[in-house]
């Protein structure tokens, strides 16, 4: 069965690898003289919903540069939250797996590898 570690460590690289492929493809893009945009999405409400706003707008997928700064921030907190010799975080002095380690694994909840003893909220 997969640690906390692992499940995150697994995540982080997997979306890295991801982030510096599209890099790469950005580079090709521009090197072909092809302009890349990155866009919103907008979503309009359905017929008959009332509680909704009749437009949204959301955020299109980060920028690969975007995606590769936001996971060197989560790789360091993850690394300094590690495990001590006594099960403590090294970073709170609490119970490991700390509430932030919880919450970084949180983001991948949806995964098939996520397991709910690692929820926050516990």
């Amino acid at each position: 069965m997969m640690t906390i570690e692992e499940f995150i460590a697994r995540r982080l690289n997997r979306q890295r690898a991801a982030a510096e492929f599209a890099q790469n493809l950005e580079h090709d893009f521009r090197d072909s003289g092809r302009e890349i945009k990155y866009q919103w999405v907008r979503l309009v409400r359905p017929k008959g919903v009332r509680s909704a706003p009749s437009e949204v707008f959301i955020p299109g997928a980060l920028t690969p540069h975007e995606t590769l700064r936001q996971l060197a921030v989560l790789r360091l907190i993850f690394h300094e939250h590690a495990p001590d010799a006594d099960g403590r975080c090294t970073h709170d002095s609490v119970a490991w797996p700390c509430p932030t380690i919880r919450s970084i694994a949180a983001i991948w909840s949806d995964h098939r590898d996520y397991r709910s003893e690692w929820a926050v909220d516990r």
